[in-house]
């Protein structure tokens, strides 16, 4: 992606997250990007376009963070997990647009299910890996585990933004309830909480 498309994409994410879709126009996200309304053009053909853009790019940014590893399974969860939350906690504000604009645009609803499934499908793929490899016991199947963990990220980064200098709370609690149920146990989550 080039440095202006970014600019822009930034931009648009948080001009989406503070005045929601309704009232976002094209004029304001080439102001936040300080540039432009020629220039945002130039790069989209219309806000939805714009929306779909960021979108696409909050959905990359899921799939990248499970790409990180740690030396042990029990160091990749904690690791993937807490950056999983994160990415939650920082694109909260459109994600919650896209939510809203899914339940009646077909297109956002495909968009935020492939943010959801492609996610979920990676997630499940280590975990059974684990599983397979004789790391983990499972409470219930992965596939399960999986769509747990993004319901909960969802609404631990609800409390987060409502509640700030919290993400690492909730991010232990999303680790120890994580590896409860998958049935391994890290060494960072011994502690009870």
């Amino acid at each position: 992606m080039n440095n202006r498309r970014r600019q822009l994409i930034d931009a648009a994410e948080r001009v989406f997250a503070t005045k929601g879709y309704a009232e976002t126009t094209m004029a304001d996200l080439a102001e936040a990007a300080g540039v432009t309304r020629p220039t945002v053009y130039a790069y989209f053909s219309s806000k939805d376009d714009v929306l779909s853009g960021v979108a696409e790019f909050v959905r990359d940014q899921f799939i990248a963070l499970q790409e990180q590893s740690g030396p042990t399974p029990e160091e990749t969860l904690d690791l993937t997990l807490r950056a999983y939350l994160h990415e939650w906690v920082e694109h909260y504000g459109v994600l919650t647009v896209l939510g809203h604009q899914a339940l009646g645009d077909p297109a956002y609803a495909r968009l935020l299910d492939d943010i959801h499934r492609r996610t979920n499908r990676r997630h499940e793929k280590f975990m059974q890996r684990v599983v397979d490899e004789g790391h983990a016991h499972p409470a219930v199947p992965p596939s399960h585990i999986a769509e747990m963990v993004t319901g909960t990220a969802m609404r631990f980064a609800q409390l987060i933004v409502e509640r700030k200098g919290s993400e690492r709370q909730y991010g232990d609690a999303l680790v120890r309830m994580h590896s409860a149920l998958l049935g391994i146990r890290s060494a960072s989550t011994n502690v009870a909480g």
